[in-house]
């Protein structure tokens, strides 16, 4: 299909339910029905389980946009097909942080004191729920299978953080916002946990595109997501979701996650 065809087309906007609780879902498709009216084509929302399912979805053209995680566009950022439209600017920062989390009365005080503990991680592409820790235990010459008693994966940052603070697992490493979402929501959740680690600053998770969308259509949905937060009818999306506003590409912001990655390549 060409790039000409394609763009008389449905927009199928991707998503994964890693991202956030599945009631957010109608903010991302407040977003997705915002840029379709700018291109005036019809939207689709795709949801998918994993990051990896949303990135080979979009590298293979089964979707045209896609919001990444940060630790999603720092693998994939190579593939040329992949392009970033914008990021996110949330608490005034185009950046944020993950957290490694534990039960508020639990005597694990470090990183060190996960030795044999059960732990939740996201995604085995998320950054804040998955690179960073790995990349902790690696500088310790351990993994998750030598560190850990065992591990899960929840692929839901929000699970992560439930599974803690109601003592299903021991610990998990989980993004800022899903802790500062619950201390705005449900407050006993924030508080039934403590934060014994915090991760290097890194790029917000941005929205790209696909080698489906014509240079021409890109550049009209770029330019509706960095003026998006101008529009009052989606600044309930927008505060929804936590976000401030998008910003124009900064690809060095990942650079630290990147970094982390090639390490681990190199040891391998």
């Amino acid at each position: 299909m060409s790039a000409v065809n394609a763009d008389s087309q449905s927009l199928r906007v991707a998503i994964s339910s890693v991202l956030l609780p599945q009631e957010t879902v109608v903010y991302y498709r407040s977003i997705a029905n915002f840029l379709g009216w700018h291109v005036d084509r019809p939207v689709i929302l795709i949801q998918r389980k994993s990051y990896a399912e949303i990135a080979l979805l979009l590298l293979n053209g089964g979707a045209d946009i896609a919001f990444f995680s940060s630790g999603e566009y720092a693998n994939y950022s190579g593939f040329d097909e992949i392009e970033m439209l914008a990021s996110q600017q949330r608490m005034g920062q185009p950046y944020y942080q993950g957290y490694i989390v534990v039960s508020k009365d639990s005597e694990i005080r470090k990183i060190s004191d996960l030795k044999g503990k059960t732990v939740a991680f996201t995604d085995p592409l998320s950054y804040s729920g998955y690179t960073f820790l790995v990349h902790m235990l690696r500088q310790k010459n351990q993994t998750p299978e030598t560190f850990f008693g065992r591990y899960i994966y929840t692929y839901s940052h929000d699970n992560s953080f439930r599974a803690v603070a109601n003592k299903v697992v021991d610990a998990a490493p989980v993004t800022r916002l899903v802790y500062d979402r619950a201390k705005q929501k449900q407050p006993e959740l924030a508080e039934a946990v403590k934060i014994i680690a915090v991760s290097p600053a890194a790029g917000i998770g941005p929205v790209v595109a696909g080698k489906s969308v014509s240079q021409g259509q890109r550049e009209i949905l770029r330019k509706a997501l960095l003026t998006m937060h101008e529009s009052p009818q989606m600044t309930p999306a927008l505060q929804g979701l936590l976000i401030d506003r998008f910003v124009p590409p900064q690809p060095e912001l990942f650079e630290p996650i990147r970094r982390m990655l090639r390490e681990k390549r190199e040891q391998l």
